[in-house]
């Protein structure tokens, strides 16, 4: 069994509106994608882990 998540593009330009901060290390790694599924589908949550806020879901 394969589970496959997709950030679409309207996702893409809600993320880049929400997140302004800055990558603190070298990876430039900064965000944690969620993926939860539901009975309405899955549903997605991305956390920024240099000011430790979450954008709610999508």
């Amino acid at each position: 069994m394969e589970i496959v998540s997709e950030v679409f593009e309207s996702m893409i330009i809600k993320i880049e509106k929400w997140d302004q901060c800055i990558a603190a290390d070298v990876s430039g790694a900064k965000l944690t994608f969620s993926f939860i599924p539901s009975g309405l589908g899955k549903v997605a949550k991305v956390h920024c882990s240099n000011c430790n806020r979450d954008n709610g879901y999508y």
